[in-house]
């Protein structure tokens, strides 16, 4: 089990050829210098599935979209139906077994999971030797050192696959997203519009009008793409002049949630397998909060904390617009950067207090000028609490716990 790095993509291809030459049956584990972490499990050498902590749940749910669509999985999973959701490895399985859903379409849904997670390191490992000097590593994990005390299941071995076949379809998606200079860009980022108002004036009335419609800040690329019936790159492509004009930007965000005991997807293995067959349900959308504040920066830093955590997002750039935003979506907490241009966020927490819905209404305000005359003039105009900069995980998600009240088990992350 001895760790060892990936210096290039050549030889991360050698290693998966290496797993199936030497029939290996358990996993192979890959990672990154910052902790991400897949792992692509074999029986015999060939795969049986994979799995990822970037979204489980939403990479399942597309592809059950696309191979079972008798499921209805995909807006499940969004939230539109109290509906089960069968979501994951074992309880496909069971359908499968049960003659409700066909093999051959469960092995697509593996194939096309484990082709998205190959996908994702192989893009990883291009982003590391562009950037630094750091590199993925790998190891080999046979079966009995997982857990030499698991009884073996036959859902690990229903769908296998060969490697080199998912291999092959990674790479082919890989090799023009990586040619039109997108190494950068991950599909599984979600376009969020900054400037409406730009936006409407770089388009036609009706590209404004599908980009306004679906571009929500929750929806990732790979998610448009599927709900546009569109493929991903000629998507991607016509999305970044926008992203490259500031008018539109990239954020992370969380998995769909559900509520389930388990929370690793698509993982046949026994130590994951749960109960088979379960249903999931859907949970209330989480809290919606919107971040008033003009910096770049401290924008994208803020929405990667909120996605990152399962909050939904919204923000607004100018100070102007503000209160026409969120009569508009009523979100659960404000967040008002102090310092803006036009209007301040004195002035502006002085507007959202004078309206009635936002009377009890959380506003914290966002600065760097954290003296004793800013603290009392900011509790005379209404506002709730106070954020330090720089904006940090534990700064956001303490004052989001002490407002919101939100438990964290409802949430992803």
């Amino acid at each position: 089990m001895t760790t060892q790095k990936v210096l290039t993509t050549d030889k991360l291809a050698q290693q998966i050829q290496a797993c199936a030459k030497e029939q290996l049956t358990g996993r192979l584990e890959i990672e990154d210098p910052q902790g991400q972490r897949w792992s692509l499990f074999f029986h015999l050498g060939r795969l049986t599935g994979g799995a990822s902590k970037m979204h489980p749940i939403r990479r399942w749910c597309r592809q059950l979209s696309v191979h079972c669509p008798e499921l209805s999985a995909f807006p499940v999973c969004q939230g539109s139906s109290a509906q089960p959701v069968y979501w994951d490895y074992p309880s496909l399985a069971e359908l499968v077994r049960q003659g409700k859903v066909p093999l051959k379409q469960m092995r697509s849904v593996v194939a096309g999971n484990c082709t998205e997670i190959l996908f994702d390191i192989i893009q990883r490992q291009e982003q590391l030797r562009c950037g630094s000097s750091e590199q993925l590593t790998y190891r080999q994990i046979p079966q009995q050192t997982i857990d030499s005390t698991s009884d073996s299941t036959s859902d690990s071995t229903l769908v296998i696959i060969e490697a080199d076949q998912i291999w092959q379809q990674a790479s082919q998606a890989w090799e023009p997203w990586q040619q039109a200079g997108l190494v950068n860009i991950s599909p599984s980022l979600a376009p969020v519009i900054w400037d409406a108002d730009k936006l409407r004036q770089q388009t036609s009335l009706l590209a404004y009008h599908n980009l306004t419609t679906l571009v929500d800040g929750d929806r990732t690329l790979r998610d448009l793409a599927l709900r546009l019936k569109q493929n991903l790159l000629p998507l991607t492509q016509s999305i970044m002049p926008y992203i490259r004009l500031q008018v539109m930007g990239l954020i992370s965000v969380g998995d769909f949630r559900c509520d389930t005991h388990f929370t690793k997807a698509t993982n046949p293995m026994p130590e994951t397998a749960g109960r088979k067959g379960g249903p999931i349900q859907t949970l209330p959308a989480s809290p919606l909060v919107v971040y008033i504040e003009d910096s770049q920066i401290d924008r994208l830093t803020m929405s990667q904390i909120l996605a990152n955590a399962g909050y939904r997002f919204i923000n607004v750039q100018d100070p102007i617009k503000a209160l026409p935003t969120l009569l508009k979506h009523k979100p659960q907490l404000i967040f008002l950067d102090l310092v803006m241009p036009v209007l301040n966020g004195y002035e502006v927490c002085a507007q959202i207090r004078r309206v009635s819905v936002f009377q009890d209404t959380p506003v914290i305000m966002v600065t760097s000028n954290d003296g004793i005359v800013d603290r009392v003039r900011a509790k005379m105009v209404g506002s709730t609490d106070f954020l330090a900069k720089p904006i940090t995980r534990s700064k956001v998600l303490t004052i989001l716990q002490r407002h919101l009240g939100v438990t964290r088990n409802i949430l992803s992350g």
